[in-house]
């Protein structure tokens, strides 16, 4: 299952020599168009001569050997999913996550491992979410789950359902005094793809959505992101004021797969932010509820609904992992790879993101047991707080604001157990024949290709907000939107040869960028 490097690579022809230089060349000019924009760049000492091509392609044949070796991924993916399970931001179970993966790094030979603290301003747990139809009485109970940071329905309460269908200021003045003691549905039901239906991969179905879990649309909202999520506060409180007792949302996903996101909003008072309870419902029991409530006067459909979860008061510390392998030329310039170490609560957070957290420790493994001794440092971190809005990564960010100038990149792995095809830059057209130049090795491990393609809604982006260079590898779906966020994110779902293989791209890369003569370019359209 593991691939070995072809007889080619081995053979450094002149091609492979030309690129190299053509790499420098273009390092230096992208460079150069960064200082004339104002781009702050770190000083440097003279570049370092590019590694010859044989040179480069004979580590990176070390680290692939290595990585096929002894893989350690699956007995640490499943200490996560089975002994430490899911692991939801601020809880307990996520600190035990922090301190067994600190403790594996050292035990892997990197240095300077250790938790770096930040805080949230309320916890959460999970309680009980039940409810049933009680009009008609057709003696349907429902499935659903609470969005995170939810708060309680005051006791068991039976209310109207009434469907909202407003997308903007104007059309939810329509509703003005409708909604008090009512049960509301946002919109009609998604239109969920057949699981036969090859091609129908809806990628990551919470990007758009990522600070949200407001009651303001579900997984496939579009358009523009800012407008969404004003929209979303403006929707949280108009149901809060008017009195309505929860709002329900489509779970978008097939045959009784739940979904789940949220967070806490604001810093000061997040519970006065977001009072009116919001649940997630298995598509075909919203479906039905749209049906019902579709019907026209007299006819009335009523719920009876209860929902405990508990909020904890704050500020809460939580930590990110970090550890290195410090760099032996320019130890004070940085390459960070790293996952999110947190995940939902409806499983066991294996495929989001126990997946990537996992490739991120192989990926250490593998080069501190390989002996590999990168130029600059490369640095693992397992963020925190992504389910709720990336605030681990942007915490990191803030805590490390004077190494950005001197940070490459960031390498991201968040989408599942799928093969890794390729890395796109954001836009940063200067990087791709940087890159290009870089990737040859890989290619026999299923390594597609570089693009200038964008994705968002993982911790690469609060790098790429501070202008740092932050991408996110493209993978093979895989199930992924299937068991994204939902009940079906379990250790079952993993498949080591595609884990193994996203490790070796991972480290390959890291090496690939630290050995690089000078800081990538950061010029961006």
């Amino acid at each position: 299952m593991n691939r070995i490097l072809s007889a080619a690579l081995r053979s450094a022809p002149v091609s492979h020599r030309l690129l190299g230089s053509l790499t420098v060349l273009l390092i230096v000019t992208g460079t150069c168009l960064a200082q004339a924009a104002g781009v702050k760049e770190a000083p440097t000492a003279a570049p370092a001569r590019l590694a010859t091509m044989p040179e480069a392609v004979a580590i990176d044949k070390k680290i692939i050997t290595e990585a096929a070796r002894g893989s350690e991924i699956m007995a640490n993916l499943s200490y996560l999913s089975d002994m430490i399970g899911p692991r939801l931001t601020g809880s307990a179970a996520l600190k035990r996550a922090n301190e067994w993966t600190v403790e594996k790094m050292r035990s892997y030979g990197l240095t300077n491992a250790h938790l770096e603290p930040w805080e949230i301003p309320m916890g959460w747990e999970r309680g009980t979410a039940y409810a049933r139809i009680t009009e008609p009485d057709n003696g349907r109970t429902l499935t659903l789950a609470a969005t995170g940071w939810s708060p309680s329905t005051k006791g068991r309460v039976q209310a109207d359902v009434l469907i909202m269908t407003a997308k903007n200021h104007n059309e939810l003045q329509a509703y003005k005094g409708k909604l008090k003691d009512a049960i509301v549905l946002r919109g009609a039901p998604a239109k969920v793809a057949p699981i036969s239906e090859k091609g129908s991969l809806w990628g990551n179905p919470d990007r758009p959505q990522r600070r949200s879990g407001t009651p303001g649309g579900g997984p496939g909202a579009r358009g523009n992101f800012g407008e969404y999520m004003a929209f979303n506060r403006e929707l949280t409180e108009f149901l809060r004021t008017e009195g309505a007792v929860a709002v329900l949302q489509d779970a978008g996903k097939p045959h009784g797969l739940l979904t789940t996101t949220g967070g806490w909003r604001g810093q000061d008072r997040p519970i006065a932010a977001d009072p009116v309870p919001s649940l997630f419902v298995a598509h075909e029991h919203y479906a039905l509820l749209h049906r019902l409530a579709s019907r026209a006067a007299p006819a009335r459909t009523r719920i009876e609904l209860e929902v405990n979860n508990k909020l904890i008061p704050g500020p809460i510390a939580v930590y990110n992992t970090v550890a290195e392998l410090r760099g032996s030329d320019k130890p004070e310039e940085f390459v960070v790879v790293g996952a999110h170490l947190d995940s939902w609560d409806l499983a066991q957070g294996t495929t989001d993101n126990g997946t990537g957290s996992c490739v991120v420790l192989e990926a250490a493994r593998i080069l501190a047991r390989s002996g590999v001794k990168p130029k600059r440092t490369i640095r693992f971190v397992l963020f925190t707080g992504e389910e709720q809005g990336l605030y681990g990564s942007q915490a990191y960010v803030k805590q490390h604001k004077d190494e950005m100038p001197r940070t490459s990149v960031c390498l991201a792995h968040d989408t599942g157990t799928g093969h890794v095809i390729g890395l796109g830059l954001q836009g940063r057209e200067k990087l791709k024949p940087i890159f290009d130049a870089e990737i040859e090795s890989l290619r026999d491990l299923g390594f597609k290709e570089i693009n200038t393609r964008s994705m968002g809604g993982s911790d690469h982006m609060s790098f790429e907000q501070v202008g740092v260079p932050g991408f996110a590898f493209q993978q093979d779906m895989d199930e992924y939107r299937f068991t994204h966020h939902s009940q079906s994110d379990t250790l079952d779902k993993a498949k080591e040869p595609d884990l193994i293989e996203g490790a070796q791209v991972m480290a390959v890369l890291a090496v690939r960028v630290a050995n690089m003569p000078t800081l990538l370019p950061r010029e961006k359209k």
